[in-house]
């Protein structure tokens, strides 16, 4: 960030500010702003820099102060008292940033959305992953999340509710309610990051079979009927039927192993072998042929 010069203090029109970084605020909060100001005034003024390019509208970037802007315009005033500081567009978002920090009640998603905006600003990730005091991976990972609109997911990440890495996979279903089911039955203990993984594939499949990548609703209610007890059941299905392939598989192994075994003592046999010949029954599957070919060679060795 470029050294700051602070001047004085000026009155400036709200039309020639430019909020380079404009923020969502709860109503709750914007109202209390709007009271504080019509009842006691502007207690802090804003602080703007002066505008690289100035054009017909804009001679002011936004450093700091959305809401009290937004309050003034909705009171009816047409300019606002500002702090003039010299620096630039990513000054203007590192400024921001400290200023929601030092913020008594600040949210750590609002936080990160001004992370995100200084990476978006040109500033090299591995700079500002430094800045922030966050590792470069993890940054990546939680601005990927912002990226898609997965706040729910950052928000459970920042709680440590759930593991970024487990964040990224469930964000890669489709189904809102099926992520907040997945985050819900990790952070309950009723599923292991590993089994989320591997019912997020399952449903995932499971949809593109059907041909639908919509919800799975409830016909009465509307709403998804993933829970995370449905969500576990549905992991022990798995399993279940996992373990009976296998089963199966071992079964269909040992059978072909007596089958292979009983042939090569019957091939062995040239009276065998001549009586196949006259009743045309000489040939057999190229298969079975090279695993009894391999059995032989394998013991002739």
């Amino acid at each position: 960030m470029n050294s700051l010069t602070t001047t004085s203090i000026i009155d400036i029109p709200l039309d020639r500010i430019r909020i380079i970084n404009p923020r969502g605020r709860g109503k709750k909060q914007h109202a209390a702003i709007v009271e504080s100001i019509a009842s006691v005034g502007l207690k802090r003024p804003i602080t703007v820099t002066p505008h690289e390019k100035p054009d017909s509208d804009t001679s002011y970037d936004l450093v700091c102060g959305q809401g009290r802007i937004e309050a003034v315009r909705l009171l009816g005033h047409t300019s606002i008292p500002a702090r003039l500081v010299n620096t630039d567009v990513s000054g203007c978002l590192e400024m921001g940033l400290v200023e929601n920090v030092a913020r008594r009640n600040h949210a750590p998603i609002e936080l990160l959305r001004d992370v995100g905006a200084m990476v978006k600003s040109g500033q090299p990730l591995p700079e500002v992953a430094a800045k922030v005091g966050l590792s470069i991976s993890y940054l990546q990972s939680i601005l990927t999340l912002l990226e898609q609109g997965e706040e729910r997911l950052v928000a459970a990440v920042e709680r440590g509710r759930v593991p970024i890495g487990l964040a990224i996979s469930i964000a890669r279903s489709t189904d809102t309610e099926l992520q907040l089911a997945l985050a819900d039955a990790y952070a309950d203990g009723t599923l292991k990051a590993r089994q989320l993984a591997v019912i997020r594939r399952i449903i995932d499949q499971r949809l593109k079979n059907r041909g639908c990548h919509n919800s799975r609703k409830h016909p009465s209610t509307g709403r998804s009927d993933y829970s995370p007890e449905k969500l576990r059941k549905l992991y022990v299905r798995e399993s279940e039927r996992q373990q009976l392939l296998i089963k199966k598989a071992d079964m269909v192994h040992a059978h072909l192993a007596v089958i292979v075994s009983t042939l090569r003592e019957l091939l062995s046999d040239k009276a065998f072998v001549e009586l196949l010949h006259q009743e045309n029954l000489a040939s057999m599957p190229r298969v079975l042929a090279d695993r009894i070919s391999g059995e032989n060679s394998h013991e002739s060795n």
